[in-house]
């Protein structure tokens, strides 16, 4: 998950939100009379590591229908009639609980990133003042 820090602000995470419903996207599975692919635009592509986070938070919610991330999109597996009662309910929750929780984890890495650069220092300093005591000449 460290990747994604990359191009993030010390210690924030991006915030993602479900935008919207693509109409024009969602589609019938073939063969099927009632389910259908239903694609929810979110506001930004997340990186990896909310994407891990997100399939860990939609397991343990034990939600009975599969939800995949499509690049910019979430993808509920579900008839029509499910969304508006149950669906999108259970996938702003879980989008809540995830941005919570690459939150905590962007904090706790750059929290270590930092103590390790002071070890770093502190070792140069320690192997510049022994330098500092040889003589060559």
């Amino acid at each position: 998950m460290s990747d994604d820090l990359k191009d993030s602000p010390e210690g924030t995470a991006p915030e993602i939100r479900i935008a919207r419903m693509n109409a024009d996207k969602t589609r019938q599975d073939i063969g099927s009379a009632t389910m259908y692919h239903v694609y929810f635009e979110l506001s930004a592509h997340p990186p990896s590591g909310w994407r891990d986070l997100f399939a860990s938070e939609w397991e343990r919610m034990k939600m009975t229908r599969a939800v995949s991330i499509d690049g910019g999109f979430l993808v509920v597996h579900c008839a029509l009639e499910e969304v508006a009662a149950t669906q999108l309910p259970a996938l702003k929750k879980a989008v809540e609980a995830t941005n919570a929780a690459y939150q905590r984890y962007v904090q706790t890495e750059a929290t270590a990133r930092e103590h390790r650069e002071d070890v770093w220092k502190q070792e140069r300093k320690t192997v510049e003042a022994m330098g500092s005591t040889l003589r060559f000449e």
